[in-house]
């Protein structure tokens, strides 16, 4: 018999009288690699929180095997004092590290990640996808029973994607169980062998082959100050993130030429601009 690493039964969730999460019931045994679906707002960052024991649930029973260890990338890591090198060798000292691993193993990711150059900076003034970087970082130090991954990819370049990619892989060959809520399905195909959508507050088993393959255009722009994108360019638009002065796009390659046109106009200029493929 499969053993069960964490099993939700008949959870729900409100926040005040707003319901978030209504009768989850979910199994999670060793080597599960699971991916979570949905519009922003669905649930699902909520659920990895419930699973990760950040947050409460309202009903039903949450079942733990012993001892579970569990990692956790939070979509947006909080801007604190404590510099890379600081943070990430508190996390790996409790995480029961010996000094001499702890340095080891920080030397590996701070220069897989290429961070070298930023380990005495406070993480509150790193960029989005640095911090989301080291937040990857905290997650691998030690091999975990189950790791959550929330967005793990946002902000991140497409070298820093592809070695995380990596890592999880390796991870989940090593028996490691995944759950992970994320967009872009390149990555549901490379990391998950199963999906459930979050939809009307419960979750819905996705067919994974009905997930094809789209490619993108990954646009960065020098922007003057940080307008409001109108609703027409935000329909064009997948995904927009705010980066200081940096304004990162992710468009679908059809709509990719009247999104350059229509912020080439407003006064954007645009420093790189690379395809991909999800």
């Amino acid at each position: 018999m499969t053993p069960v690493l964490i099993s939700l039964n008949s959870v729900s969730k409100y926040f005040g009288k707003k319901l978030i999460l209504n009768d989850i019931d979910l199994k999670i045994t060793p080597q599960s690699a699971i991916a979570l679906l949905g519009p922003n707002g669905s649930g699902k960052s909520t659920l990895l929180k419930i699973i990760a024991g950040l947050s409460k649930i309202s009903s039903g029973t949450i079942d733990h095997a012993s001892q579970l260890k569990i990692a956790y990338i939070p979509e947006n890591f909080p801007k604190i004092d404590l510099n890379p090198q600081e943070f990430i060798k508190s996390m790996a000292l409790i995480g029961g590290l010996s000094p001499k691993q702890t340095n080891s193993r920080m030397a590996e990711l701070f220069q897989a990640f290429q961070l070298e150059d930023m380990v005495d900076v406070p993480i509150k003034h790193l960029s989005k996808g640095t911090i989301q970087k080291v937040a990857v970082i905290q997650a691998l130090l030690t091999t975990p029973d189950l790791l959550l991954l929330d967005e793990p990819l946002s902000g991140q370049d497409s070298q820093s994607q592809q070695l995380f990619i990596r890592m999880v892989q390796k991870l989940q060959q090593q028996g490691v169980a995944t759950l992970m809520s994320c967009h872009e399905p390149f990555l549901v195909k490379q990391l998950a062998h199963s999906a459930y959508e979050l939809s009307d507050h419960q979750l819905i088993p996705v067919d994974l082959s009905g997930i094809k393959a789209i490619e993108y255009d990954v646009m960065i722009f020098d922007a003057p100050a940080k307008p409001a994108l109108n609703s027409e360019l935000r329909s064009l638009i997948k995904k927009a993130t705010w980066d200081h002065n940096l304004l990162k796009l992710i468009v679908c390659r059809e709509n990719s030429n009247a999104v350059l046109i229509a912020l080439l106009n407003d006064g954007f200029k645009l420093r790189t601009m690379e395809g991909m493929k999800q």
